[in-house]
């Protein structure tokens, strides 16, 4: 698969430069969307949903409760993975045992948190571009998200993306989770589209390899789009 390499040379000198008032309008060339797509899949939070932050905040605020250290980098380094998986590793990382009443606990405690804040979540105003961009030349798009349904399903019908999509893949859907390629397989399943012929958008690592190892046609990284929010602690 191709890759895309970004050269910058050091100036001889600093020379003063004019910014404009506003940024030029974001265009969706071939770059964000290839000509030979037949199909787009995306990831939901922090690619389509500006979600991630208020993630963290639900993560951090249960986990210090139940004496687990989480921070971003650790969201950042694992995100995609499976909810269940995350709460293995970071409680593993701070020594506390996972029984299965903390694990229900732990879970109806974070989701109570996200749902409270979920209305506050935004679109990624870029990426939401490139969806209207493939509704407009008609091509099906899918979701693949590590979430749980219940969480995705209120972060893309409170922000009026669901309609867009033709198939919702979840955590709970398949038994592997990123960098598995189960998401991203099922969802071109469910769309009735060659892998190989599918686009996927990701903005974490282990996402990226999962559509890599799903054999797509193309793995975009929308970190890399010019206003992209990056997550902080």
């Amino acid at each position: 698969m191709p890759t895309t390499a970004s050269v910058v040379a050091a100036p001889v000198e600093a020379v003063p430069q004019e910014h404009p008032a506003h940024p030029p309008p974001f265009v969706v060339d071939d770059k964000w969307l290839p000509p030979n797509a037949k199909a787009l899949v995306f990831d939901c939070d922090g690619t389509l949903l500006d979600s991630m932050c208020i993630h963290l905040e639900a993560w951090k605020a249960t986990a210090d409760k139940f004496g687990i250290q989480i921070n971003a980098a650790g969201m950042v380094e694992l995100a995609g993975k499976p909810v269940h998986e995350l709460l293995d590793i970071f409680a593993a990382r701070s020594g506390v045992e996972v029984t299965p009443e903390l694990r229900q606990d732990f879970f109806n405690t974070k989701s109570k948190y996200y749902l409270d804040h979920a209305r506050e979540v935004e679109v990624i105003d870029e990426v939401v571009e490139i969806v209207k961009a493939g509704a407009a030349r008609g091509l099906p798009m899918a979701v693949a998200s590590g979430g749980t349904r219940k969480h995705v399903m209120e972060g893309l019908t409170s922000t009026n993306l669901l309609s867009y999509f033709k198939a919702i893949v979840c955590g709970e859907d398949v038994p592997n989770g990123k960098p598995a390629p189960d998401a991203f397989l099922l969802a071109a399943e469910k769309l009735g589209v060659a892998p190989g012929d599918c686009v996927g958008y990701e903005d974490a690592a282990l996402g990226m390899q999962a559509i890599r190892n799903a054999g797509y046609l193309a793995a975009v990284d929308v970190t890399q789009l010019p206003a992209y929010p990056h997550l902080k602690d």
